[in-house]
């Protein structure tokens, strides 16, 4: 679900809605069908490491139908977005930080929503040089100027960092990116990236 939101860009509504039928992982695109708006009835190329991801996901279900949910309930069912936050985020983030404390790093903001992630994809295709015209069709905007004035992030990044930022989303390796990145070895081990 986390790699869904933010290396799709997904609304949180768009990502409880998301059905099979909707991801077509053989030509490596999601179609979001259900949206806030006529914009946000879009395609969204699925990039190398989200791609990966659902194709597991699928394999867990091979059995689920087309009509079924991505991210189904226990029974089958839509997810709440409230689920969504607080069972699944809330959790991450509380996750994340511990293993950060444990490194000696700084903590995620305590204010991460669903929406940071999609920003965060927004942010990232922009400092990986996307033509703009693509992130605001992915993202579902009509208006350029409001999709950069609003989503793109002062993220001034230098090449080193923007080949970290491509493997991550394209899901050759782990990607380091911070302060420490250049204390950190080049290939994380299989138990770092789990």
């Amino acid at each position: 679900m986390l790699a869904t939101l933010t290396f799709a860009g997904l609304r949180i509504g768009e990502l409880c809605a998301l059905r099979w039928r909707d991801v077509d992982l053989a030509a490596g695109w999601l179609h979001v069908g259900e949206s806030k708006t006529d914009a946000g009835r879009r395609r969204v190329k699925l990039r190398g490491a989200l791609l990966d991801e659902l194709v597991a996901v699928r394999a867990r279900r091979p059995q689920a139908p087309s009509e079924g949910y991505v991210f189904p309930t226990l029974t089958g069912g839509r997810q709440s977005p409230d689920n969504l936050r607080s069972r699944v985020l809330k959790v991450a983030v509380e996750r994340a930080n511990e293993n950060s404390a444990k490194q000696g790093l700084p903590p995620l903001p305590e204010s991460i929503t669903p929406h940071s992630l999609r920003r965060t994809f927004a942010s990232v295709l922009y400092a990986l040089g996307e033509d703009p015209g693509v992130v605001m069709d992915e993202m579902g905007h009509t208006d350029p100027a409001l999709a950069l004035r609003v989503y793109r992030q002062s993220m001034r990044r230098g090449e080193h960092e923007k080949a970290q930022l491509r493997a991550l989303i394209e899901g050759n390796e782990l990607a380091v990116i911070g302060r420490r990145a250049a204390e950190a070895p080049s290939h994380a081990t299989e138990h770092e990236a789990a």
